[in-house]
Formats: C-alpha cells, structure tokens, sequence
C-alpha cells in the first residue's frame, strides 16, 4: 500500500442488517398508526347522531383525529429519515477520509427518535381515549 491511497471502507453486511431494522421500526409504525386510525374510525361511527348534531364532535374522536394524524405523520418522517439512512449505507465502498459522511447525522438520529416519541404520545392518547 503506498502512502498516497487511503484504506477503502468495507461495509460488510452492516448496510443490509441495518436496512432491515429500518424496515422493521417503519412496518411496527404503520401497525400502530392501522390500529390508531382504526379507533378512530370506529369512534366516528360510533358517535351518536342526534348529540353530534346538537353540540358538534365529541372531544375524544377529535382527540383519536389528532392522534391519527400524528402518527401518520411521524410515520411519514420515519420512512424519509430510514430512505435517507439507507442510501447513505448503500452507497458503496468509499475512503476512509470520508467516514463522517457514513455515520448517521445527529439531525437524522433526533429526528427519528423524536418521531419515535411522538408515535408513542399518539398510541398512548388513542388508547386512552378510546375507552
């Protein structure tokens, strides 16, 4: 090896495991977001005609709508943080002198995480507020 080429980075298998980690967390929102909007859907039904007409929608079917439409969002920001993460993995075999470019951004880490959170606020208060 001469002193003028770098070391060449050798992703092995890490790309693919963590592509499919990826896909596990996105396809796990998209349950949780189906049972959410679900609930909601069925508290739409649900909801009594002559009351809806008298006062409007009831406070938790507009609590369960936020709720779905936090977790569709957050699931939203999931797949584009995942098809970003995956690209950059995919990417192929590059120097060495550009490893700060494979490692995740700390944007795309808090991101994720915080979209995480949010799913959860959401699958929480729908829970709660089915009942």
């Amino acid at each position: 090896m001469s002193l003028t080429s770098r070391p060449v980075r050798d992703p092995g298998l890490q790309p693919e495991r963590t592509a499919l980690s990826w896909r596990r967390t996105i396809m796990s929102a998209i349950i949780a977001d189906v049972f959410i909007w679900r609930g909601w859907l069925q508290a739409l039904e649900r909801r009594d005609t002559d009351a809806l007409l008298a006062t409007g929608h009831s406070a938790h079917v507009i609590g369960l709508g936020i709720a779905a439409m936090v977790a569709c969002l957050t699931t939203v920001i999931l797949v584009a943080c995942a098809v970003r993460r995956i690209r950059v993995l995919h990417a192929g075999v590059v120097p060495l002198a550009a490893a700060a470019d494979i490692a995740a951004s700390a944007l795309t880490l808090r991101t994720a995480s915080a979209a995480i959170v949010a799913l959860a606020v959401a699958a929480i208060c729908a829970i709660a507020l089915g009942f």
